[in-house]
C-alpha cells in the first residue's frame, strides 16, 4: 500500500537550523503541502551548508522526488546548487532572464547588484526556473538520473509562496492520488497503556496504517487508508475502544474543541490558576474568537493572594494545605460566583523541583471544576520536570472543562 504513494526527501540546509538559532518551518509547510497531493515524505534531513554533506545525504536517497531548500545566497558558503549539479555531472548555465530579475530587484531597492549575486543567476541548462517575487534567489526544478530535483531558497518568507508553482508542477508531472486519512486526538491516557488496549485491533485491520504521536499529555492517532471503506470500519473500531478518551479530531488541538464546545453551548469560562501560573488561559486565548467565551483569569500563587482575591478560607489552607481537594473546590466554587461564569476551572499543584511530600509528591496537582451548579474535584500525579508538569496540568484541566460540557465522566 505505501509502495503505491510518490515518494520525496526534503533535505533543509543551514547552520542556523542545526543550531536552533532558527525553527525549520520549511519542512513542516512542504511535508503538509505534499501530503495535501498524495505525495508522501519518506525521509527529511537537515544539515549544514556543505556541499560534502550534501552529496552524502544525495548518496544514500532512493525517493523520486528530492527537494532542497536553503543555500542558494551569493555568499561563499551558499553551495546547494553547486553541491548537487556537481554530484549529478551537470554544468551550470547562466540563465539570462534570471540575471536581468536580480539587477532589477535591486535597481528597485535603489541599490547596485553586486558581482556576488551573479553566481545566483546560473542554473542546468534544460531546468525549470521558478522567479522569486520576494528575494533574489530564484528555484529551479530539473530531472536527473531518473529523479526530479526541487531547489528552493530558505527564508520561509520566499519559499512558502514560490512553493505554490512546485505543487502546479508536480500535480501535473505526476499521477497524485491522496489517501484517504482521518484521526482522533486522545486525552487522559498515556501512549504505552492505549497501545496495550490495541494489539487486537491492529491485527483486525491491517489493510489500515496506523501513526501514533504523543506530545506530553496528549496522543495523535492518524489513520491511513487507499480504501475508504477499511478506514471508516477502522476509525469506528478505535471509537468503541478509545471512546472516553478521544476529544476530537486529529487535526484540532484540545484548546480549539474546547472554544468550539463553548462558543456551540454559549457558555462561558473562567480560570484560577496557581503552579500553571496563567498557562491555561494562555493557551485558551490563543484560539481565534476565544474572546467570546472567555471571562476572566487569576493567577493565585500564594496562599494569600488565594484567600484574599477569591475568599478560600483560612482554616482550609491551614487544614488541608493549597494543594489539595479542599483548596481547589473553594477556588473554583467562588470563582464561579465572582465572575458569573457558566463553568470556572481551578488548577493548584506542586511542580518541583521542591516543595514535595510522601504524601504529596512533585507531579501531583488538583482540579476543580464548577458547572451546572456542581463542583467537582480530581488529582492527578504527573511525572517529568517542572516545565512538563504544569503543561500537562493545562492539557488535563482543559480535558476536565471538555468533559464536563459533554456530560461525560472522566473516572
Amino acid at each position: 500500500m505505501e509502495a503505491s504513494m510518490m515518494q520525496a526527501t526534503i533535505i533543509t540546509l543551514g547552520e542556523e537550523l542545526l543550531s536552533g538559532q532558527t525553527v525549520n518551518t520549511n519542512l513542516a509547510h512542504i511535508a503538509q503541502a505534499l501530503k495535501s497531493i498524495g505525495i508522501e515524505t519518506r525521509r527529511a534531513v537537515t544539515i549544514g551548508d556543505s556541499e560534502p554533506m550534501i552529496q552524502t545525504e544525495l548518496k544514500r536517497l532512493d525517493t523520486p522526488l528530492i527537494i532542497l531548500t536553503g543555500g542558494l545566497g551569493p555568499t561563499h558558503d551558499d553551495l546547494t546548487k553547486e553541491g548537487v549539479c556537481r554530484y549529478y555531472g551537470l554544468p551550470l548555465v547562466l540563465h539570462h532572464e534570471s540575471l536581468s530579475r536580480i539587477r532589477n530587484y535591486f535597481a528597485k531597492l535603489g541599490k547596485d547588484m553586486a558581482d556576488s549575486n551573479t553566481k545566483q543567476a546560473y542554473f542546468p541548462a534544460d531546468a525549470i526556473i521558478l522567479p522569486n517575487r520576494f528575494g533574489t534567489a530564484p528555484g529551479a526544478i530539473f530531472e536527473a538520473e531518473e529523479r526530479t530535483i526541487v531547489l528552493l531558497p530558505g527564508p520561509p518568507s520566499e519559499m512558502q509562496p514560490m512553493f505554490v508553482q512546485v505543487l502546479d508542477y508536480l500535480q501535473g508531472r505526476f499521477s497524485t492520488d491522496p489517501r484517504h486519512e482521518a484521526g482522533y486526538l486522545l486525552v487522559g491516557i498515556g501512549e504505552s497503556d492505549m497501545e496495550s488496549k490495541l494489539q487486537a485491533f491492529y491485527a483486525e485491520h491491517a489493510d489500515v496504517d496506523v501513526a501514533s504521536y504523543a506530545n506530553l499529555a496528549e496522543i495523535r492517532y492518524l489513520f491511513k487508508s487507499d480504501n475508504p471503506e477499511a478506514l471508516e470500519k477502522a476509525m469506528d473500531a478505535f471509537r468503541l475502544i478509545a471512546d472516553r478518551y478521544i476529544v476530537g479530531p486529529h487535526d484540532k488541538t484540545l484548546e480549539q474543541r474546547v472554544v468550539e464546545t463553548l462558543m456551540h453551548q454559549e457558555k462561558t469560562i473562567s480560570f484560577a490558576e496557581s503552579c500553571t501560573a496563567g498557562l491555561a488561559a494562555g493557551r485558551l486565548v490563543n484560539v481565534p474568537d476565544a474572546s467570546k467565551v472567555f471571562r476572566e483569569s487569576y493567577v493565585l500563587y500564594d496562599n494569600a493572594s488565594k484567600m484574599k482575591q477569591l475568599g478560600v478560607h483560612g482554616t482550609v489552607i491551614e487544614r488541608f494545605g493549597a494543594v489539595s481537594d479542599a483548596c481547589v473546590y473553594e477556588l473554583a466554587y467562588h470563582l464561579a460566583q465572582r465572575t458569573d461564569c457558566d463553568i470556572a476551572l481551578s488548577i493548584s499543584g506542586i511542580a518541583g523541583p521542591s516543595g514535595g511530600t510522601a504524601v504529596k509528591p512533585v507531579g501531583t496537582v488538583y482540579f476543580g471544576v464548577h458547572h451546572e451548579g456542581k463542583t467537582k474535584t480530581r488529582h492527578k500525579v504527573f511525572s517529568g520536570d517542572r516545565q512538563m508538569i504544569r503543561h500537562k496540568a493545562v492539557v488535563h484541566g482543559l480535558y476536565l472543562v471538555l468533559k464536563a460540557l459533554m456530560h461525560e465522566d472522566t473516572d
